[in-house]
């Protein structure tokens, strides 16, 4: 499971009326928003719209110092905050399980969320821009996960599954990972291990191993840009991060990943 800070819960599911296959619910269907802290009167405040929970919260000082996943994209085109277009997000997922989409601020002084109401069983989403356009946010500002699930060690794993998302072109397709990671406090070192596994989900061949990152400086609240190695062969990877802090004391974070192998050759796809 993903750790996350302490101002974000789980999402409820809520059984709806599932229509298209983008994912898309009947307008009219209530789904259950996580409880945050808004102002009631801001209508870019954080609610249901349509079938997907976005916008923005009200700061909480609780916090956490647990690293935070806030992103595993195959690609992400600058968002164009002029264009009413919505952002085409694609994916690949195990066996084609069900996919669900969340989106967090990576920007300091911005508290946004996006949820999308269900796990997805198609392999793509269409998501409407206006919350974004309205708060002028760009694809530097946010951070977007796809989680599913798959069976390793006989045991249901959270797996995430690198997102392609585009706006005015298609979603491109890449083999190198991108990831953000976000830590409340500053910290001294980040080093990445990254490696193939087995049924079980135990790490067998080890493509980066407790790799400095050597960044130099990881002020807090500002987000972490890795770039995985390069992958090739379809399946599940680890990724663990392990990172010390400024000021004493080490943190750590591990996750699943799904990679579909290369990218189809032109005219295949």
């Amino acid at each position: 499971m993903l750790r996350t800070p302490a101002t974000l819960c789980l999402l409820g599911l809520g059984l709806l009326a599932r229509s298209g296959e983008s994912g898309e619910v009947s307008p009219n269907v209530r789904v259950a928003c996580d409880s945050l802290k808004t102002l009631g009167t801001d209508p870019l405040r954080y609610r249901q719209r349509g079938d997907r929970c976005e916008g923005v919260y009200a700061q909480d000082v609780a916090g956490s110092s647990d690293l935070l996943v806030a992103s595993l994209v195959e690609s992400f085109e600058a968002i164009d905050d002029t264009s009413s277009l919505p952002l085409r997000v694609e994916w690949t997922s195990p066996d084609g399980q069900a996919v669900r989409l969340r989106a967090y601020s990576i920007k300091p002084g911005l508290f946004y969320r996006m949820d999308t109401a269900k796990p997805i069983a198609a392999s793509s989403y269409v998501w409407p821009s206006d919350v974004l356009q309205s708060l002028r946010i760009t694809s530097a500002d946010i951070g977007v996960t796809g989680s599913a699930s798959a069976t390793l060690g006989g045991e249901r794993r959270e797996v995430l599954v690198p997102l392609r998302i585009g706006q005015r072109k298609p979603p491109a397709r890449s083999t190198r990972y991108r990831v953000a990671l976000w830590s409340n406090v500053e910290l001294s070192d980040v080093f990445i291990t990254l490696a193939t596994v087995d049924r079980d989900g135990k790490p067998v061949k080890y493509l980066q191993r407790d790799e400095n990152l050597a960044y130099g400086f990881y002020p807090a609240e500002r987000p972490i840009d890795i770039r995985l190695k390069p992958l090739t062969d379809r399946g599940f990877y680890v990724v663990s991060i392990g990172a010390t802090r400024k000021r004493g004391g080490s943190v750590t974070s591990e996750f699943l990943l799904f990679h579909p192998g290369p990218p189809p050759a032109p005219g295949n796809q």
